[in-house]
């Protein structure tokens, strides 16, 4: 989580709590590969966890944290479930109205 600590250290409470952060694995960025619903959900625990640490306790859980990797209309159901994840950054689905609608209808 070296990122969020670079950009979150020496940040104020409020200033950091305005924030959004989307998270994409380094495996996924181009590939078309998506984490299964249980890695996005670690792997955002840690981004929570990383604020919580270089913020202020309770930060984590008041700073929306977005997955990004390759959000489609077959996947977006299962990740949406997931209580850690806020919401998604949709990419290249978002280009095609039809499958991007079918995406948010999957977030609500």
């Amino acid at each position: 989580m070296r990122q969020v600590l670079a950009v979150y250290e020496g940040l104020g409470d409020a200033d950091a709590r305005a924030t959004v952060i989307a998270y994409e694995p380094v495996w996924a960025i181009g590939t078309g590969k998506v984490a299964s619903p249980e890695q996005a959900r670690e792997a955002h625990q840690v981004v929570r966890a990383t604020l919580d640490r270089v913020v202020a306790p309770g930060a984590g859980a008041s700073v929306a944290v977005l997955y990004g990797g390759s959000v489609t209309e077959q996947n977006a159901v299962a990740l949406f479930a997931e209580p850690e994840l806020d919401g998604g950054l949709v990419g290249g689905a978002s280009l095609e109205a039809a499958k991007f609608w079918r995406i948010c209808a999957a977030a609500r």
